[in-house]
């Protein structure tokens, strides 16, 4: 059944939206990980802007999903509580299946309503859901396997300037060949020293042995964890490298979750083996609490991706261990269209003291730079 948590009792009728249609914002150099293809601008999509009876508002990011599916079902039909309502979608997209798009669209619409009822409350998002302090924990990353060696170390070498105290490259871009992986690895340790952590991403690329190889060569040079080694939905590997790095007495994380959208699918990674869980974007923000709590409950590391300056609400509810991922190539280019943003400092983002989401776009800025494409408006009828 749907997760309950952060589901509050108030109606709300959504009166009017309007939906900003935002061009793909263009990466200062090109971005490819180990099994994806080149990309050339942001994941950013769109805004969307929900308005109930009262003018309170609800904003965040969505794409067409949410005015083709979600927005014209909440238009033409009575008020809901926030958990009604993601109750009623949880049962409209039941046969699409956990791996569908409508799953991180139905978050999108999570985050809406939820910055729409802290408006209400005139409270920050992240005090709204129960945070006691004003701050996230954050790692930041990227390393493209595009970049040459001496790019990729500049690029770390920032991020450990900047504050951060953990960091993560790509791998896996040669295929079975990671002799490159090896000397990007032991060339970054050098950079930045025993204490810091280094993280990997495979984005899959491997098979178990090949995997296997990898951590044999790379556990003398301190990973803090291996993420997505093989493929997400190969629990035979997972267990398989799992056997392999405790027989050898090699204590290496293997990370895994962001590919998939479903609370039990991690529970299936913990049993067979991977000990840093993931959460990314499940179909609620509750649900990342979920996994959290088993991942506490069963000795897992857990660590979330997504969208950072959101995701930064719910970081704060987080533990100093359980860290927020931002993915330096593609977010650290909308800084600039941000109108309010959390102040980045020393590996955390510090949330401003404003009621409702940590994250403003600025519109007059989109428009300048010719990124807004359009503006669309929806009405209850």
């Amino acid at each position: 059944m749907m997760n309950q948590l952060f589901c509050h009792p108030e109606t709300i009728t959504i009166k009017k939206a309007v939906y900003y249609d935002i061009a793909p914002i263009p990466l200062p150099t090109p971005f490819k990980d180990g099994t994806g293809g080149v990309r050339h601008a942001s994941f950013f999509k769109g805004w969307m802007k929900i308005y109930d009876e009262d003018g309170f508002c609800g904003q965040g990011p969505a794409g067409p999903l949410m005015t083709d599916f979600f927005l014209p079902r909440m238009l033409n039909a009575p008020g809901k509580s926030n958990g009604e309502w993601m109750e009623y979608f949880w049962w409209e997209i039941r046969n699409f299946g956990y791996q569908s798009p409508y799953i991180p669209e139905m978050t999108n619409l999570d985050w809406l309503l939820l910055d729409l009822l802290a408006n209400r409350a005139g409270l920050p998002l992240h005090r709204f859901l129960g945070a006691d302090r004003d701050w996230a924990c954050v790692y930041k990353g990227g390393g493209s396997v595009l970049l040459s060696d001496e790019a990729l170390i500049s690029d770390l070498q920032r991020f450990k300037d900047e504050g951060y105290k953990t960091t993560k490259f790509k791998i896996g871009g040669s295929g079975p060949d990671f002799s490159q992986d090896i000397r990007r690895l032991e060339k970054a340790r050098q950079a930045l020293g025993d204490g810091f952590g280094i993280a990997v991403d495979a984005n899959q690329a491997w098979d178990a042995k090949t995997a296997f190889a990898f951590a044999k060569e790379a556990a003398p040079l301190g990973v803090a964890w291996l993420e997505e080694p093989v493929h997400a939905y190969d629990m035979d590997a997972l267990r398989e490298l799992r056997d392999l790095l405790d027989e050898a007495g090699i204590a290496m994380e293997i990370a895994m979750g962001e590919s998939v959208r479903s609370y039990h699918t991690h529970v299936a990674y913990a049993e067979h083996g991977v000990d840093h869980l993931q959460p990314a974007r499940l179909y609620c923000i509750a649900e990342n609490m979920r996994v959290r709590e088993y991942a506490r409950r069963h000795g897992c590391r857990i660590s979330t991706g997504g969208f950072t300056f959101q995701n930064a609400a719910l970081g704060a509810l987080y533990s100093e261990d359980e860290l927020l991922e931002y993915h330096q190539p593609l977010n650290e280019v909308l800084v600039p269209y941000f109108s309010l943003v959390s102040e980045m400092k020393d590996g955390r983002f510090y949330l401003p003291d404003v009621p409702g989401l940590p994250v403003h776009l600025d519109f007059e800025r989109l428009e300048r730079d010719g990124l807004l494409r359009g503006i669309q408006f929806y009405y209850h009828k």
